[in-house]
């Protein structure tokens, strides 16, 4: 899903209008796509909703990269920094709450994160400081790369799983309703399944995904104890 750089043949109204501005158009295209995550978000579409012409669009924001890049820029301008007085365990773990909590003030999130096979600015400096910590505590060159690229892919991914940012209005895994696959599983599976239903309710999803946060730390601290036992760090 992608915002379409169109060729929109509608007139331009004449002048500007006055509540128009560059701030106001990414506001309105964060609701959009906040709203349908699913759907294609178009200059058309933006501004359908702001009542203009596509060509007044075009005066602030000339290209489809230049509209992602602001609102990239927008959603993750107030990114917190780590906590440095804080173990590393303890970094990591607030960076990835603070990841989810930018997910579940933006549920489209997940494009601005980059498009068109480039990673998008803002996104890569908000995981710099994991990049970061890792070389600090002794990964380098090929497992700083590798251990990096996967504990930030596993906790976007866990994230988006848990969070099901995608969907029509946020839900999580709590919700599920398992009645339509019961006819594949045996009678231990399916009892078991109605055992378990009973306390998917009661689970706290805060705790849940925290469970799933502290488990990809744990990985990065056996990776690294394993390394220093070859000898490579």
């Amino acid at each position: 899903m992608m915002v379409a750089n169109e060729d929109v043949q509608v007139a331009p109204t004449r002048g500007r209008p006055a509540t128009l501005s560059a701030d106001g158009i990414v506001d309105v295209a964060l609701k959009l796509l906040d709203a349908h995550p699913k759907d294609e978000l178009s200059m058309a579409k933006i501004a359908r909703e702001l009542s203009v012409s596509p060509p007044a669009l075009y005066r602030y924001f000339p290209t489809r990269t230049s509209l992602l890049n602001a609102m990239s820029a927008a959603v993750f301008a107030d990114f917190p920094e780590m906590p440095a007085d804080r173990s590393w365990r303890e970094q990591l773990l607030a960076w990835q709450n603070d990841v989810a909590a930018v997910y579940e003030r933006h549920h489209g999130v997940m494009m601005l994160m980059g498009w068109d096979d480039q990673l998008a600015g803002p996104w890569l400096k908000v995981q710099m400081p994991v990049l970061t910590l890792l070389h600090s505590i002794g990964f380098s060159r090929l497992s700083l790369v590798e251990t990096t690229s996967w504990f930030l892919a596993a906790t976007v991914g866990l994230i988006r799983t848990y969070l099901a940012a995608d969907s029509d209005g946020l839900s999580r895994s709590d919700l599920i309703e398992f009645s339509e696959g019961l006819g594949g599983l045996t009678d231990a599976q399916r009892m078991l399944v109605e055992e378990t239903r009973e306390w998917i309710s009661r689970g706290d999803p805060a705790r849940i995904l925290n469970l799933g946060f502290e488990a990809l730390v744990d990985g990065v601290e056996r990776r690294l104890g394993s390394l220093q036992a070859k000898g490579h760090i």
